[in-house]
């Protein structure tokens, strides 16, 4: 049995701009916000696949990439997707730390293993577009 009050409830005011108050909040919603560019280059690449099984490739897909809108917005998909990952480096070696022999790895080996892998898996992926 639940006692009963008289009392109204405290409930605190949410205001929607509660996350501009602080800058790691503002960092995260930043953060969050980096899906939007993110799925423009998802679509990009779908019209791809799709000019690719129409035939038209060559002449659809490619103009189009060319167009300067489609070029900034691409650059700003890009810039997203480094800032998500830098950031993606920097907490996944606080999140889950690492345990190698009963010692935990340092962070920061962790975060140069990480950015060392993306470097040598773009220098493959750059050889492999160039022959």
């Amino acid at each position: 049995m639940t006692a009963t009050t008289k009392r109204k409830a405290y409930v605190r005011e949410m205001k929607a701009n509660w996350w501009q108050k602080l800058p790691f909040y503002k960092m995260y919603m930043v953060r969050e916000a980096t899906s939007i560019p993110t799925v423009w280059f998802s679509l990009v690449l779908f019209y791809g696949v799709i000019t690719l099984g129409r035939g038209t490739f060559a002449t659809d897909f490619v103009s189009f990439v060319q167009n300067p809108i489609v070029i900034v917005f691409n650059l700003i998909s890009l810039a997203a997707i480094l800032y998500h990952a830098a950031t993606l480096f920097e907490m996944t070696p606080q999140a889950m730390p690492i345990m190698v022999k009963g010692q935990f790895l340092p962070i920061n080996l962790v975060k140069k293993v990480f950015w060392g892998i993306t470097g040598v898996i773009s220098l493959v992926v750059l050889l492999l577009a160039y022959i």
